[in-house]
């Protein structure tokens, strides 16, 4: 990762491949981390369409907070889009020449990589717009291919609730993200349209970490029994970054 208050950094070769793909329908391929123990709930795998939960030992600020949807993961690495960073910037002040009419939607800041680069996710796209875009989870497809998006404004399909823009995104090398979860900087969790679209984007991460059924964070009272959940930190902006390394992460089942 890198971090989102750092200077631009441009897509790798691959990057720009897989959101070349993401225009042409190319499916990712789901990877696989080890399963959980007996003792906990099974945990969504590491694969696309799940979401990645920061913990508060990721150590960089610029990361603190984020919920990451990942778009593409295999051998050859993963990205992703930072779902819960809204900006105030509109579509017509980073891609002015399209005609987009009424469409009034901002752009969130997806990432520090290609960030003139926009991926833009839509819910259940209507029959025959979009159909060979990679469906992501629960009827989100991703695409890159702007000139879809009149036909969305066209078709009242392009509210806050159906489209989601992002300029830039995520990337990990093969193996970091793995490594970084099991160093307990991420948390694994199912994605789903209800998150993903969230009314308050900017409170997901807070919800997420204190869903009353999703055991993020556990601690112990000193005769070894489970006490209460961590206390979660106040809402915050957050970012992309490189990757510290502490405890073990642990993931849980949605509602």
């Amino acid at each position: 990762m890198t971090d989102m208050t750092s200077k631009p950094k441009r897509a790798s070769r691959r990057g720009l491949r897989v959101l070349d793909a993401l225009c042409v329908g190319l499916a990712a391929v789901a990877g696989a981390l080890a399963a959980p123990t007996a003792a906990q709930p099974a945990s969504p795998q590491l694969a696309q369409g799940v979401l990645l939960v920061a913990t508060p030992d990721i150590g960089d600020p610029s990361w603190a907070q984020t919920v990451v949807l990942v778009l593409h993961h295999d051998s050859n690495g993963t990205l992703g889009v930072a779902i819960n960073r809204p900006t105030r910037v509109g579509l017509d002040e980073v891609v002015p020449d399209l005609d987009t009419g009424d469409y009034t939607g901002s752009v969130f800041r997806g990432g520090p990589v290609g960030p003139t680069q926009l991926v833009f996710l839509v819910r259940n796209p209507p029959l025959g717009l979009l159909q060979s875009a990679p469906l992501i989870v629960d009827g989100i497809r991703a695409s890159g291919d702007l000139a879809a998006l009149p036909r969305l404004v066209e078709l009242g399909r392009a509210g806050d609730g159906d489209v989601r823009l992002f300029a830039g995104h995520v990337e990990w090398a093969p193996g970091q993200l793995a490594r970084e979860i099991a160093d307990g900087l991420w948390t694994v969790t199912t994605g789903s349209a209800p998150r993903v679209f969230s009314p308050q984007p900017e409170t997901l991460w807070h919800r997420l970490r204190n869903a009353g059924d999703e055991l993020l964070v556990e601690r112990r009272v000193p005769d070894g029994r489970l006490g209460d959940r961590a206390p979660s930190v106040g809402i915050r902006a957050a970012g992309d970054s490189g990757s510290p390394a502490p405890r073990t992460a642990r993931s849980a089942a949605p509602p």
